[in-house]
């Protein structure tokens, strides 16, 4: 249903009501109404839920398709870039040492076994360098 229209007030009251008085009844006097009818309430019941489950799976539809555009549209945003290959690692973090005491520390315990640098890290310290623009994605260091 759409609603591109004003809305009606009366309408409203009217569907307030017919709604609060259908809320209202009980459940042998909602049978014997529809019985009066000639309304089938088991068909009823279903065509509802038959209407619901369809609702329900527009929706589902609907919010799988926005997932996957958002999929697409980060997937586009993001260049995934490769880590610094691990026989050059340590060269380009030892070019960045000489100039931070405490990395330069912590990749001598790391030399000596001790409670150094992890790989992860190692990643972490080069990804944050390409992001500032002080190296390539080859750990070579850049121009600008």
């Amino acid at each position: 249903m759409s609603r591109d229209k004003k809305p009606d007030p009366t309408l409203d009251r009217f569907l307030d009501e017919l709604t609060e008085d259908v809320m209202s009844m009980t459940d042998a006097e909602l049978l014997a109404e529809l019985a009066e009818e000639g309304t089938d309430p088991v068909a009823e019941a279903q065509a509802a839920r038959d209407a619901i489950a369809a609702g329900l799976n527009r929706a589902g539809r609907a919010k799988l398709e926005a997932a996957r555009a958002a999929v697409t549209r980060d997937r586009a945003a993001h260049v995934v870039h490769l880590p610094v290959s691990s026989d050059r690692r340590a060269d380009v973090l030892a070019r960045f040492a000489n100039d931070d005491v405490k990395l330069k520390s912590r990749l001598t315990m790391a030399a000596r076994k001790g409670e150094g640098i992890t790989a992860n890290e190692a990643d972490a310290i080069l990804r944050n360098l390409r992001e500032l623009g002080a190296i390539d994605d080859d750990g070579n260091p850049s121009d600008g």
